[in-house]
C-alpha cells in the first residue's frame, strides 16, 4: 500500500479495498499502528497530507499548515495575539491542538518518534483562568521537504504514549533520497509591503555498492515583518468606524481598543487640592501646548512644551496600532536533516539522523505604562512644576504658602511611550538519532537511542526599571526624568532595561520493538504482534531575568516588604511586584521526569472481512504515578465496497512539568468582585454610584506534585465507502470524555464562592482563597447597608493549580473523494470536513455548588461563572471547518482551485447585559495554482504559479489587537507566488 502521494483528506482505508491485497504491494505501517507489514491500516481514521498537496498550498510554516487541517484547533501561539511581555511563547512557534481540546493533548511525531517540546511555555484558559501549556514547535519541521504528514484521528495513547489524547501528527521527511533538487519559492503581498523567500536544497546519493545512502536536506526561509501601519485596516486601535450602521456595540468602548495611559496627555495626582491649579482631589492633566486646551482659562505652563488643567478636561488617548508594532515578526529560519542508511552484510541496518534548526525573529511591540506598582515624581524632582519654593522649575503663580515644601506627584493615567519595546527571540534545536533494525527469524525488530534539544532567547529592548524610574523621578538635578515634556529629551534612557528569558527543553528516549506479521493463520490470514518497552527522560528550564524572579526586588515608597510580599508556608518570601514596569513577577522555574513504557499491539484477521486491533500500554511516571492505557479497534467488510471502522481507547495525560514544578506565580486582570457588586445591589441608604467592583485582582498559583493525571476515554465509529472505483465517501464519529482536567478555578469564580460562603455562613468568613485588605471607613458603610460583614479589596486570589471537572467533546468528520480520467486529462477532487457536536466543561465539586446556589435563589441570577459550560462556538472554537480541493493534470500541465471554510463562533466578552453575542460571521478564501514540468538541458524542471487568497477576502471584525482574531484567521488578504524547482 502506498500512501506516500495520499492527498490531505484521503484516510489509508481507500487507498487498499481487498482487490488489492497482493503479496507484491508493498505494505509499510502508518501512524496508526507499529506494526510493519499488518493489515490493520485500512481500517485507521488517517487523514494523509502528501508533498504534492503541501507545495499546492502555497505555505511555508507549520502554524501555516495546521491551520489547513481541519482537525486542527486554534494556534494560541500566535503573534497576532501574542501582544503582551515575556510571559509569551514568542518567535518562530505554533502551537499543535487537534480537536481544540487543548495545547498539550497531541501527541507530535517526526518520522515515528516524539519529538521535543518548544523551549518556552506560554498559558491557555482552561476553567476559569490560565494555565501553563506547552507544544512541540510546528514550525521546526519545514514544510517544503516534507514527504507526507500523517493525522491519526483518534486516540492513540496505548500505540505511541499515554499523552496523544487528542491524536497524533507524524512529519514523515524522506530518509533515502537520490540525486539532487534546488529549489526557490517567491511570495508578494498585494495589500502589504511584504516578501517571503524560500530556498530548498536536496542531495542525496547511494553507495557502497547500494548499501549506504546518505541524504540531506536544507531549507531556508526568511519573511519581512508586518506592522499595523502596512495597512490601513491596522492603522488605529480603535476599531468602532468598521462596526456596521445600527450595531448594539456602536455605542460602547467594546471596539476602543486604545488607552487613556498617555505619555503627551497624561494625569498626575497630589496630596491636597491647589485652588486654580488641581482638582478637589488635587488631580491635574498636563496637555502639548499646540493643544486648543492650552487656551483655555485656568490653563498653566508646566514646560517648555506643555500647559495643564485641573482634572475633567478630557485627555487624548493613546492609540497602540497609530504608532506601529508588529503583527508578524521579521523572520530568518534555517532547517538542516541529515540522514545516513547502510546495510550490513548480515543484513542488520543502520539508520542516523540529525536535525538542526535555527531562527531569528525581531518584533516590535508597543510602549508600557506603570500598572502594578504606583511610582511618584518626587517632590525635588528638577521638573516638578510644584516643587519647594526656590527650585528651577516650581510654578511662578503659586503662592508661598502653596506647597511651600513642594508635593509628591502620583503618576496617574501615564506611558513610557519614548520608546516602543523591541523583541529580540533566537530558537535553537537539535535531534540526533541513532537506530538499527534488522530480522530475526521471523521477528522484525527496531531499536533506536536519541537526544533532542531546544532552546529560545527572548531579549525585550527599551523595558522600564520600577527602580531606576523611580530613582530618576527623585532626582533634583537636570538629569531627572521629565514626566511634562511629553517624551521630548526626558531622560528615559537612565531607566531602560532589556529583560530577557532564557529558556530550553530536552528529550532523551531510547526504544526497542520487535513484531511478527505471521504469528498464527485466522481464517482471514496472519495475526500480526508487536512487543516493546521505551524510556525518555524529558526537562525544562526557565530562566526569567533577575529584575522578574526576585533577585532584584522593587518596594514602592512608603512601603515596607511586608507590604509588596507573601509569606509562603515554607517561610519564603514571594514579592508580588517585579522590577519591570508593567510586568509581573516570574520565578525561575525547572524539572524533569523519567518515563518507562511497556507496550503490545495485535493485529488479528478474524475474517476474511473483519480485522482487530488490540493494544495496551503501561507507562511509569517518576513524579505522577503509572498507569495502563488500552486500545481496541475494528475494520468490517459486511461487502466489498463498505468497510465499517471504530475503536475505543482510554488516555491518561501526565500533568505537564511546569504545573508540577512551577513555583509562584503572580498575575494581574482586571475582575469583577462580587461580594460588591452584591453589596451594591442590596445597599439601602447608601449613595452606590462612585462604587468601583470592576479592578484589577492579582492571582498566584503555584505548581503542586499532589496533581492527578487527566484520564480520558476516546471513542469513533464509521465507515469508507467506494460505491465505484473512483468515488469514495468517508464518515467518523467520534468522542472524547476527559475526567480530571487540570486548570484553575479562576479569580471571579474564587470571589462568587467567598460570596456564597459569607451568605451561608451568615458570618464574616467568606473563601480562604480569597485575600482583602482591611475595608475602609467608605467600604465599612456601603457592606453594612446591604446586610453584610464590611469587607475590603481583593489583594490577591490564592488559585493552585487543580484537577477540576470533566470536559466532553463530541464531533463527526466527512470525506468525499472522487477521481475522473478524461480526455482532457485527470480530475482529482476531494472534501475534507470536521464539523463539532458537543463541546462542555461540565461543573462539579464547588463550580456545581454555585450553580446550584443560583438554581435556589441564594445567588443572584446574574451570577456569571466563568469557563465552566458548553464551550462550542465560543471564542473560536468553530462548529464547522472543511477544506475542498480540485485538481487538474494533463501530461506536463497541471493546476488547482482550493478552498478553505473557519465557521463563525461569538467573542464571550463582548456579550452585552441583555445576553446577545457579538457573533464572528465565517470565512472561506480560496486559492489557485497552475504548474507546468518541462526539461532544461538534462534537469527535471517545474514552474509553479499561486495566488492565494483569490477573493482578497479579509478577515471578519473582532475586539483583537489588531481587529481580527489571530487565534484562528488571517488578514493579509491576497497575495501571489512563483516557486521554481530543478531535479537532477
Amino acid at each position: 500500500m502506498t500512501i506516500a502521494s495520499c492527498p490531505i483528506g484521503v484516510y489509508a482505508a481507500q487507498e487498499q479495498t481487498p482487490s488489492n491485497k497482493v503479496e507484491d504491494i508493498e505494505k509499510i505501517s502508518v501512524v496508526g499502528t507499529q506494526i510493519r507489514g499488518g493489515q490493520m491500516a485500512e481500517s485507521l481514521a488517517v487523514s494523509v497530507l502528501s508533498s504534492d498537496d503541501i507545495a499546492e498550498f502555497g505555505i511555508d510554516s507549520g502554524d501555516e499548515l495546521l491551520d489547513l487541517i481541519p482537525e486542527n484547533g486554534q494556534n494560541f501561539f500566535s503573534e497576532a495575539e501574542n501582544t503582551g511581555g515575556v510571559n509569551a511563547a514568542r518567535g518562530d512557534i505554533g502551537g499543535v491542538n487537534l480537536r481544540n481540546v487543548g495545547t498539550g493533548n497531541t501527541l507530535v511525531l517526526l518520522n515515528g518518534r516524539r519529538m521535543v517540546n518548544a523551549a518556552s511555555y506560554q498559558t491557555e484558559e482552561v476553567g476559569g483562568s490560565f494555565v501553563p501549556v506547552n507544544t512541540v514547535n510546528s514550525n521546526m519541521i519545514p514544510v517544503a521537504g516534507l514527504k507526507r504528514v500523517e493525522v491519526l484521528r483518534d486516540g492513540a495513547s496505548a500505540i505511541y504514549g499515554a499523552d496523544a489524547v487528542a491524536g497524533v501528527v507524524n512529519n514523515v521527511v524522506q530518509t533515502d533520497f537520490e540525486g539532487f533538487d534546488i529549489s526557490f519559492k517567491f511570495k508578494d503581498f498585494e495589500n502589504l509591503p511584504r516578501n517571503d523567500e524560500t530556498l530548498t536544497l536536496k542531495l542525496g546519493q547511494t553507495f557502497n555498492e547500494g548499501r549506504t545512502n546518505l541524504s540531506a536536506f536544507y531549507n531556508y526561509y526568511h519573511r519581512d515583518r508586518v506592522s499595523s501601519l502596512d495597512d490601513e485596516r491596522w492603522s488605529s486601535s480603535d476599531f468602532r468606524d468598521r462596526l456596521p450602521e445600527g450595531s448594539p456595540w456602536a455605542e460602547t468602548t467594546d471596539f476602543r481598543n486604545d488607552s487613556a495611559h498617555n505619555i503627551d496627555e497624561a494625569q498626575f495626582d497630589m496630596s491636597g487640592q491647589v485652588a486654580g491649579f488641581t482638582d478637589s482631589r488635587g488631580e491635574f492633566e498636563i496637555f502639548p501646548k499646540s493643544s486648543e486646551k492650552c487656551s483655555f482659562p485656568g490653563s498653566y505652563s508646566v514646560s517648555d512644551s506643555h500647559c495643564a488643567l485641573p482634572d475633567g478636561t478630557g485627555m487624548e488617548r493613546y492609540d497602540f496600532n497609530a504608532v506601529g508594532r508588529d503583527i508578524a515578526s521579521d523572520l530568518t529560519r534555517h532547517n538542516l536533516f541529515v540522514f545516513v542508511n547502510h546495510a550490513f552484510d548480515s543484513g542488520l541496518e543502520s539508520f542516523s539522523e540529525l536535525m538542526l534548526y535555527k531562527s531569528e525573529t525581531n518584533l516590535v511591540r508597543g510602549a508600557t505604562y506603570p500598572r502594578f506598582a504606583d511610582l511618584y515624581v518626587g517632590a525635588s524632582n528638577y521638573y516638578n512644576p510644584f516643587g519647594p519654593i526656590g527650585s528651577v522649575n516650581r510654578l511662578d503663580s503659586l503662592s508661598d504658602d502653596d506647597k511651600p515644601n513642594g508635593a509628591r506627584l502620583e503618576i496617574d493615567n501615564y506611558r513610557f511611550a519614548e520608546r516602543l519595546r523591541s523583541v529580540d527571540n533566537d530558537g535553537d534545536s537539535y535531534r540526533v538519532l541513532q537506530g538499527f533494525r534488522g530480522d530475526l527469524g521471523a521477528w522484525y525488530w527496531e531499536s533506536a537511542v536519541s537526544h533532542s534539544k531546544a532552546e529560545k532567547s527572548d531579549i525585550t529592548h527599551n523595558r522600564v526599571s520600577n527602580t531606576l524610574i523611580q530613582e530618576a523621578l527623585n532626582d533634583s538635578t537636570e538629569a531627572a526624568y521629565n514626566p511634562f515634556s511629553g517624551g521630548e529629551n526626558s531622560n528615559i534612557e537612565r531607566a531602560l532595561i532589556s529583560v530577557q528569558r532564557l529558556s530550553e527543553t530536552k528529550l532523551t528516549t531510547f526504544d526497542v520493538k520487535a513484531s511478527n506479521s505471521d504469528l498464527f493463520e485466522l481464517p482471514g490470514g496472519y495475526a500480526a504482534l508487536l512487543v516493546g518497552a521505551e524510556y525518555r527522560k524529558e526537562s525544562y528550564k526557565d530562566d526569567r531575568d533577575d529584575r522578574l524572579d526576585g533577585t532584584i526586588v522593587f518596594i514602592p515608597e512608603g512601603e515596607s516588604e511586608d507590604d509588596v510580599s507573601i509569606i509562603l508556608p515554607d517561610g519564603s518570601r514571594f514579592f508580588t511586584i517585579s522590577d519591570v514596569v508593567n510586568s509581573s513577577p516570574t520565578p525561575d522555574s525547572n524539572g524533569s521526569r523519567n518515563v518507562t513504557s511497556l507496550f503490545a499491539e495485535f493485529q488479528l484477521p478474524v475474517l476474511d472481512n473483519l480485522d482487530i486491533q488490540a493494544a495496551i500500554r503501561y507507562e511509569n511516571f517518576s513524579d505522577v504515578g503509572d498507569t495502563t492505557v488500552g486500545k481496541l479497534a475494528f475494520g468490517y467488510r459486511p461487502f466489498e465496497s463498505l468497510l465499517v471502522r471504530g475503536s475505543y481507547s482510554t488516555a491518561f495525560r501526565a500533568p505537564n512539568l511546569v504545573t508540577v514544578n512551577e513555583e509562584v506565580v503572580a498575575r494581574s486582570q482586571s475582575r469583577q468582585d462580587a461580594l460588591c457588586e452584591y453589596a451594591v445591589a442590596n445597599a439601602v441608604g447608601f449613595d452606590t454610584s462612585d462604587v468601583e467592583c470592576d479592578y484589577t485582582v492579582q492571582r498566584i498559583a503555584q505548581g503542586s506534585d499532589k496533581l492527578k493525571p487527566e484520564e480520558s476515554e476516546n471513542t469513533s465509529v464509521g465507515f469508507v465507502w467506494t460505491p465505484t472505483q473512483s468515488l469514495t465517501l468517508t464518515l467518523d464519529y467520534w468522542s472524547i470524555d476527559k475526567e480530571n482536567t487540570i486548570g484553575l478555578i479562576g479569580e471571579e469564580n474564587h470571589m462568587i464562592i467567598d460570596l456564597l460562603d459569607r451568605l451561608e455562613s451568615g458570618s464574616c468568613q467568606g473563601n480562604a482563597n480569597v485575600v482583602r485588605d482591611e475595608a475602609t471607613d467608605e467600604e465599612t458603610a456601603l457592606f453594612e447597608s446591604a446586610g453584610l460583614c464590611p469587607a475590603g479589596r481583593v489583594a490577591y486570589v490564592d488559585d493552585q493549580y487543580a484537577n477540576l471537572d470533566r470536559r466532553v467533546i463530541k464531533g463527526h468528520d466527512i470525506g468525499v473523494y472522487y477521481d475522473l480520467d478524461t480526455s482532457i486529462g485527470n480530475f482529482n477532487f476531494k472534501v475534507n470536513a470536521s464539523i463539532l457536536d458537543k463541546y462542555d466543561q461540565k461543573a462539579e465539586g464547588v463550580i456545581k455548588e454555585i450553580f446550584d446556589a443560583k438554581e435556589q435563589g441564594v445567588l443572584p441570577e446574574g451570577t456569571e461563572v466563568s469557563g465552566f459550560a458548553d464551550l462550542i462556538g465560543k471564542d473560536g472554537n468553530q462548529e464547522k471547518r472543511y477544506t475542498a480541493k480540485i485538481r487538474w493534470r494533463n501530461g506536463n500541465w497541471g493546476a488547482s482551485v482550493s478552498t478553505n471554510y473557519i465557521g463563525d463562533f461569538y467573542q464571550s466578552g463582548l456579550t452585552l447585559e441583555d445576553g446577545t453575542r457579538y457573533e464572528v460571521p465565517s470565512m472561506q478564501t480560496y486559492d489557485a495554482t497552475v504548474d507546468y514540468r518541462f526539461q532544461f538541458n538534462d534537469w527535471r524542471s517545474r514552474a509553479r504559479f499561486g495566488v492565494k487568497n483569490l477573493t482578497d477576502e479579509r478577515a471578519p471584525l473582532t475586539d483583537n489587537t489588531f481587529g481580527f482574531y489571530g487565534d484562528a484567521h488571517s488578514d493579509y488578504g491576497r497575495y501571489f507566488y512563483l516557486d521554481m524547482s530543478l531535479s537532477f
